[in-house]
């Protein structure tokens, strides 16, 4: 029956005995490899953590690159790489502030950069400085030009002069615009000007007078290669007014009866008549026991001074004038002093040494006195003056 014919096989296992499999594999090509496009290369696609990790390491890793490198610029800014330059004169003008001190370095090339040197100064709390001239070196570290701010400017230029105790006012002037003595480049017009023009005044001087004689104190002085003849000559005031101040001449000068100016013109009187220092109190003495009594001073210095402003010689004396600075007839003081007193002149008027003298005579060359209140004493000690030839007249 063909029923039975037509049941499958229940030991066919579907091998195609006609089909060599062999052939499959001889279809396949002999290195897999060699052709990609036969294989899938498979990757776990990446998280969003790890992507977030990965972007926040790069920006890191620029903020920390641009933070060095930036850094590295500060610093060559602060310390610039090199040796120190040429040196260079910087002026600081009066008011600059140590903003304005950076840019004014930095264009003269002492420091790398103004704005650095803004932060830098106020981070380390420098300044203020002085104004004044300064020497630099180009191409400074903040450090070095700090040092130099901070030692101060350099002194200006100066020239010495000294005034001599005893000058009157056409002395001082002469000494003052002298060439080799003086300052070459001032004018003796323009000096006596200035002093009688009455902008230059002693605070101690009385309203209505308006000789400066006396007024200039003498002393070695600095001056400025900037100073003109006002600056100076007010600052020979200001001086002597210092000084009387300091003496306390405003507490002293009444205890005898006198005035600050009146002690000038004491210490004037001392300045002409006495060459041995430890004399000056005891000259002081006698002028205030003289005034005291009603006595001319009999000073002939104020005579030699009368004969100069009146245009004669010095030594021209006219013993029988009316002149209130001939003190052999006129009792008191002179109107004005008769030259510059120095310190120690001005300190023996407020301060004369004890004694009844009302006589000095001159005893020998070196300048010592003989003092006395004894008329007859005086009279012997002046004709011994006489004999020596000291010039006791």
């Amino acid at each position: 029956m063909n029923d039975w014919n037509d049941r499958p096989d229940p030991f066919d296992d579907g091998y195609d005995s006609a089909h060599d499999p062999a052939s499959d594999w001889a279809d396949a090509p002999a290195d897999p490899v060699a052709d990609e496009g036969q294989w899938v290369d498979y990757r776990e696609p990446m998280s969003g953590r790890k992507r977030l990790v990965i972007v926040l390491a790069s920006i890191l890793a620029l903020v920390v690159f641009a933070a060095g490198a930036t850094y590295v610029w500060v610093q060559r800014q602060i310390d610039p790489p090199g040796a120190a330059g040429e040196v260079v004169e910087v002026e600081i003008v009066s008011g600059s502030t140590t903003e304005d001190i950076g840019r004014v370095l930095h264009d003269n090339d002492v420091i790398a950069s103004a704005s650095v040197w803004n932060y830098w100064t106020r981070l380390n709390d420098k300044g203020p400085f002085q104004a004044g001239l300064y020497e630099f070196q180009r191409n400074s570290s903040f450090d070095e030009a700090v040092a130099v701010l901070e030692g101060g400017p350099r002194p200006p230029e100066t020239d010495s002069l000294t005034i001599p105790e005893g000058l009157t006012i056409p002395e001082i002037v002469a000494r003052l615009s002298d060439p080799e003595l003086g300052i070459e480049r001032w004018d003796a017009a323009v000096l006596t000007e200035a002093l009688a023009s009455g902008e230059i005044r002693s605070r101690y001087q009385p309203a209505d007078q308006p000789s400066m004689e006396g007024m200039l104190f003498p002393d070695t002085y600095q001056v400025a290669d900037d100073a003109d003849e006002r600056t100076f000559l007010r600052r020979l005031v200001t001086e002597l007014d210092n000084t009387l101040f300091g003496l306390d001449v405003e507490t002293v000068a009444p205890q005898f009866g006198l005035t600050p100016y009146e002690i000038v013109v004491v210490a004037s009187l001392i300045e002409e008549e006495a060459r041995v220092p430890e004399e000056r109190p005891m000259i002081a003495r006698v002028i205030y026991n003289r005034l005291e009594q009603g006595i001319p001073l009999g000073i002939d210095a104020t005579s030699r001074y009368e004969a100069e402003i009146s245009g004669r010689s010095r030594d021209d004396f006219d013993f029988d004038s009316d002149s209130p600075y001939n003190t052999r007839r006129v009792a008191g003081l002179p109107p004005t002093p008769i030259a510059a007193a120095g310190r120690a002149s001005i300190a023996a008027a407020l301060a004369p040494a004890e004694g009844d003298w009302i006589y000095y005579v001159l005893a020998d060359e070196a300048g010592n006195h003989v003092f006395t209140e004894s008329f007859s004493e005086f009279n012997r000690a002046k004709a011994e003056c006489k004999r020596k030839g000291l010039g006791c007249g």
